[in-house]
């Protein structure tokens, strides 16, 4: 029967010995195996040597001495990771389970004169001896698995909760402040819905020079070179682009902000500096007309929305140098004709998903022609030319938060500005010319900053 027993509590070391020592505190763990395994067995000495420290407990190292005074082997080690309250509940429900031999329990049971008798189990005195433990070095539980999980679900989602409102209350001002292109530009993805790679690109490219009365030499790109139409627009387009920012900055304030721009072209504001008046009411109407020329009014509603009154802006931005990235046109459609049939809008992505699915050209002559004819002859020679433009700028951007002057987007203040790159996207409405010869050009138009509107797409 002793060998049994001994038998027993040795494969209970062994498996505490399988756990890793995560869960208690080492002075705690020593002190409870020592305890545990000392009920095994009187007559056997076990030596135990210095647990090692465990993640969640600084203390110096404890060292748990046998009978002969000799320090312990690292058996304790892996010993110390089981957890106590899991332990306990075990030794408990070992102790207590019902016995096989049917009726009664194992802690109930007649001595040798046939009295019953309740004594004690091996995990009960285990148990009780872990507890004492507990209380002995003052109820230190920094670690153990007594924490209510339910309870720390609850609290973590209260704390997400929180941070989440907290975001949702801070000022928000769409800018992209980076020094390299968008991801978009950088896979040359022109967000044309049709194929993206050489060959179809030139293609775009050659019906769009045609749309801009130019030849078809005049579209042949050439590595590391621009050509003279090319330098011409992006030079049009990074002029576009200072003069739309500094209306847009303005017309966000309401006039109340000025918005500086010197003879270098730097565009400077700091909207925590306000007018006294509160601006002519004739002239940001005048603004907004001229606004709306520049600007699709998709874009411009993403930054009239905003409530200026939460956030302090300090920007100053200088465009340097600009670089036709990607131009194609758009047949048969304008945002304009769209806008009056939204059942047309991404016809020609259908086009291109239906040629992807299918291989099959009849189905998009057959789609094409449909298309054709719900547009309609009147706006049947209208098309519409997109072109994509980087700009670099050097750039001071800041948000701060208007009630506690916190800084909660971009640079601080001191620092020397920096050099960044926005993707600013265009786009022209074609017609066909009074005399037959060529087409007419319109005026460009931004419709997308840095893929905000992730390109305003309409086709």
């Amino acid at each position: 029967r002793k060998l049994t027993k001994v038998s027993s509590k040795r494969h209970t070391m062994t498996m505490m010995m399988m756990v890793t020592p995560a869960l208690l505190s080492r002075p705690i763990a020593c002190k409870l195996v020592a305890r545990v395994i000392s009920s095994s067995s009187a007559s056997h000495h076990h030596q135990f040597g210095t647990a090692p420290q465990s993640q969640c407990s600084r203390k110096p190292a404890a060292r748990l001495n046998s009978g002969s005074g000799e320090p312990a082997p690292p058996a304790a080690a892996a010993a110390a990771g089981f957890g106590i309250a899991r332990q306990i509940h075990h030794l408990r429900q070992h102790a207590r389970r019902p016995s096989s031999s049917g009726g009664g329990t194992e802690d109930t049971r007649k001595d040798e004169n046939g009295t019953l008798v309740d004594p004690q189990s091996d995990g009960d005195r285990a148990a009780d001896e872990s507890e004492a433990v507990v209380e002995e070095i003052g109820g230190d539980t920094t670690c153990r698995p007594s924490v209510n999980d339910e309870g720390l679900e609850v609290e973590e989602e209260k704390q997400q909760q929180q941070q989440q409102q907290q975001q949702q209350q801070q000022p928000f001002f769409p800018w992209r402040h980076e020094s390299t292109e968008t991801a978009r530009l950088l896979e040359k993805d022109d967000f044309s819905g049709m194929p993206n790679n050489f060959r179809a690109r030139f293609v775009r490219r050659l019906v769009a020079c045609r749309e801009l009365n130019m030849t078809a030499l005049d579209a042949i790109p050439i590595p590391f070179y621009a050509r003279g139409w090319e330098e011409e627009l992006a030079g049009n387009f990074q002029a576009a682009f200072g003069l739309a920012l500094e209306e847009l900055l303005s017309s966000m304030f309401r006039g109340t902000v000025e918005v500086t721009k010197d003879d270098r072209g730097t565009i400077s504001i700091d909207s925590s500096v306000r007018n006294d008046d509160d601006g002519d009411s004739q002239g940001n109407e005048n603004n907004a007309e001229y606004l709306n020329r520049m600007l699709d009014k998709n874009l411009i509603a993403k930054y009239q929305t905003l409530n200026p009154d939460n956030l302090h802006l300090k920007l100053s931005i200088r465009p340097i140098e600009a670089t036709l990235e990607h131009i194609f046109a758009v047949p048969l459609l304008s945002r304009e004709i769209v806008e009056k049939k939204p059942n047309l809008r991404g016809g020609y992505q259908r086009i291109e998903q239906a040629f992807a699915d299918k291989k099959s050209y009849a189905t998009v002559k057959e789609m094409t022609y449909d298309l054709a004819r719900e547009v309609g002859e009147d706006d049947a020679y209208t098309r519409t030319v997109i072109a994509d433009a980087t700009i670099e700028c050097s750039e001071f951007f800041q948000v701060r938060d208007a009630r506690d002057g916190v800084v909660v987007r971009g640079m601080e203040d001191g620092q020397e500005a920096e050099g960044v790159v926005h993707n600013v996207r265009f786009e022209v409405v074609t017609e066909k010319s009074d005399d037959g010869m060529g087409r007419k050009v319109g005026s460009w138009k931004i419709i997308d900053i840095d893929d905000l509107l992730e390109g305003n797409v309409f086709h």
